[in-house]
């Protein structure tokens, strides 16, 4: 990227002769001709960024630097993103002649943990090949939780308790007992909590006289456990302050998903909850384009789940929702609960289907809790 910083250097200052403009321009297009097409008129720096950690419901903002390879200006004509969680002012700048203008390129983050991406294309008044710019990054909580799965032999962010039906006789099935590792992705030391409300299962570390540590191995063990009562998630309460609750999810014959509207995740995580204070939180249903939720309803007493609205794109629809807990003991508690959505799909149907939500409920008269700013992931 320095070198190609250097040619571009090289080109708006303006080369001596033919020959050299031609090397040099064939040079820093070979440098970007995977992300640029055939365009030969604007170069892109960097063409792709890459964001690193980002936190749940996150605003991030990187900036592309735009170059101007010709001899007349250059107006940017059109700006698509490819989901509204990206946003750009950038519809009708113009690049000057051998010149340059950055571009801010703004995603809302999802509050579902995985990779996310963000992009959006330009189109250009010269007629030139679109460009699309790109960032990409994880999505994380400051906690995070993944376990072994004895049957792929590699860490994920699951417990694996699932007996195959077609599974081999000669194949021993996942066991119901086993060990996680619940860590920080930010270097500073936490508690662990709860697991499911109630007291963790350490392995090598005394809760009662130890130091905390940035990582810990629990026990599980769901054995004996009516398939009516397996939990769909193991939900973990931390101290962590920008992570009071995470989940990790149990894939077990009782806890299948197969849901009849296109949820992007199934769960959402609203952190610290209080009783009679609404909540606001967003909920992504993917490829839903011509799908209208027409209302949601919580199955759980303690919380209440309104549906407020969505806004839609070509990829698909992010639906608002609002979250009240209705009730909770003289202690905070950890809430698990199912919440049914509804829908309209393009053909007319009516369609329903569960997802989760889960926080960690405090009284109306409780003391708020203490939040310490801690630096982001990747800061």
């Amino acid at each position: 990227m320095q070198m190609l910083r250097t040619v571009v250097g090289a080109l708006l200052r303006g080369a001596t002769s033919a020959g050299s403009w031609a090397a040099l321009a064939c040079l820093c297009l070979s440098q970007v001709a995977w992300a640029q097409g055939t365009n030969t008129s604007i170069l892109v720096d960097p063409p792709f960024i890459t964001l690193g950690l980002m936190q749940p419901r996150d605003t991030v903002t990187r900036s592309f630097r735009l170059s101007n390879l010709t001899d007349n200006p250059i107006t940017i004509t059109s700006v698509v993103p490819t989901c509204t969680c990206t946003t750009v002012d950038a519809s009708g700048k113009v690049i000057p002649p051998k010149g340059s203008i950055e571009i801010p390129l703004t995603m809302k983050v999802a509050a579902s943990t995985g990779v996310k991406s963000a992009a959006v294309t330009l189109t250009f008044s010269d007629r030139s090949a679109p460009i699309t710019l790109q960032m990409q990054g994880e999505i994380a909580y400051a906690v995070r939780s993944n376990c072994v799965d004895v049957i792929e032999n590699k860490r994920v962010p699951y417990i694996n308790v699932f007996d195959d039906p077609q599974r081999s006789p000669s194949v021993a099935p996942p066991p119901l007992v086993g060990e996680m590792k619940v860590s920080c992705t930010d270097g500073r030391p936490f508690r662990v909590l709860s697991v499911m409300g109630k007291p963790p299962q350490f392995i090598g570390w005394d809760a009662a006289s130890g130091e905390p540590l940035t990582a810990y191995d629990i026990a599980y063990d769901f054995q004996g456990i009516p398939c009516e009562r397996m939990p769909p998630y193991l939900i973990i309460e931390t101290d962590h302050p920008l992570a009071p609750v995470i989940d990790m999810r149990v894939r077990h014959a009782c806890t299948k998903i197969a849901p009849q509207l296109p949820f992007a995740e199934y769960r959402a995580n609203l952190g610290l909850l209080r009783v009679g204070v609404p909540m606001p939180f967003e909920f992504e249903l993917k490829r839903a384009q011509g799908w209208t939720v027409t209302g949601v309803q919580s199955k759980d007493p303690r919380v209440e789940v309104k549906f407020v609205g969505q806004r839609s794109d070509s990829e698909g629809a992010m639906v608002s929702l609002v979250a009240t807990a209705t009730a909770a003991s003289g202690a905070a508690e950890i809430l698990l609960a199912p919440v049914t959505m509804t829908a309209r799909d393009p053909s007319g149907n009516v369609r329903s289907s569960d997802f989760w939500v889960y926080a960690k409920v405090l009284p109306a008269a409780a003391p708020p809790p203490t939040q310490v700013p801690l630096p982001k992931p990747g800061s």
